[in-house]
């Protein structure tokens, strides 16, 4: 049996999440890239792909042309009930379910529908899925989407998280990003890995819980984000967290013994560093090299790209080896791969 499925992700991070996809997915079908999206089938089922690099999961269940407005999410939402739609997906619903709600979005915005559409929409489900309709609290949530790029979509979430608001602190990286960092350090079982500014520890959070290492490290010079990373990172013998100068890493690791940096330095926006940000990552890079391994990897994420390419400039040792521009919180933003 085939699935198939709609991932959203973080806007720019497509290609990173299609090469995630098919690295785990030995019969993959498509996938088909769009903004913030990716299309894809397999024979995996949900409970089994494991997938993290996703914000949103869906089961596509109908798709078809539709413009990008409220006027066009209507239109296409009165098509649906007389569809070719898999409805025999929509009665596979997690184990007690008994209520559903239908969500109607244009351009990732929620926006209300007629009311007759609607309801033709939730008689349909209502029949199909042996669920009953509840706006408030329900138990599953079927979407109705248009989307920027013109393409209308009828579909089934999979994915349930609470909202981020109230489970991340201010500024703590979504879990699927720091997912994507991990990943694309291309994790080993004896990998020795520094987050030298760790925060929250939201990335060796990631790493811990996902990937495979030796021993981890999350340093931050802010004594209240080392009391937080305490807090969430798992109390392991290999899991290190202190106060620790990212800029002074050779007072921590022999030359030539990490494998990989998977980080999120200051941005020179939020916080000061007390130089100018191209000296700052000038300096941090420069300390990275001296401690990486030959073959070993920086993963970086930062909104300070140029500040960031003149510091690779002056840091001849370490190469560029993937860059991926992403939005971050509406804010434009890159993930860089180094390597040494």
């Amino acid at each position: 049996m085939k699935y198939r499925y709609l991932g959203l992700c973080v806007p720019g991070a497509e290609e990173l999440c299609a090469k995630i996809l098919d690295r785990r997915l030995k019969d993959l079908e498509g996938p088909i890239l769009s903004g913030g999206s990716v299309d894809f089938t397999t024979s995996v089922p949900y409970s089994d792909l494991n997938l993290f690099c996703f914000n949103n999961i869906f089961r596509v269940l109908y798709t078809a042309p539709a413009a990008p407005t409220p006027e066009g999410l209507a239109g296409f939402l009165r098509a649906v009930p007389g569809s070719p739609a898999d409805w025999p997906a929509c009665r596979d619903n997690p184990k007690g379910a008994r209520t559903f709600r239908l969500v109607s979005s244009c351009c990732g915005q929620l926006v209300s529908v007629p009311k007759k559409a609607r309801n033709a929409v939730e008689d349909m489900l209502r029949i199909e899925s042996g669920l009953k309709p509840d706006r408030s609290l329900p138990d599953s949530e079927f979407w109705a989407m248009v989307r920027a790029d013109g393409q209308g979509w009828f579909l089934k979430r999979l994915t349930r998280h609470k909202a981020y608001d109230k489970l991340l602190a201010p500024g703590e990286l979504h879990p699927e990003l720091c997912y994507m960092l991990c990943w694309l350090s291309e994790p080993k079982p004896g990998d020795i890995i520094v987050d030298p500014f760790c925060g929250h520890g939201a990335i060796p959070l990631q790493r811990c819980k996902h990937f495979p290492f030796a021993e981890a490290f999350a340093f931050d010079t802010d004594s209240r984000m080392v009391d937080s990373s305490r807090r969430k990172l798992p109390r392991r013998e290999n899991v290190h967290i202190k106060r620790q100068d990212a800029l002074k890493l050779t007072d921590a690791f022999e030359p030539g013994t990490v494998d990989a940096f998977i980080t999120d330095p200051p941005w020179g926006i939020y916080q000061e560093v007390g130089m100018s940000i191209e000296e700052f990552y000038s300096r941090a890079l420069r300390g990275m090299s001296q401690c990486l391994k030959p073959g070993g990897c920086i993963v970086l994420l930062t909104a300070a790209k140029e500040a960031l390419l003149q510091a690779l400039n002056n840091t001849p040792e370490i190469m560029l080896a993937g860059r991926y521009d992403i939005l971050v919180s509406g804010k434009k933003a890159g993930i860089f791969l180094l390597k040494k």
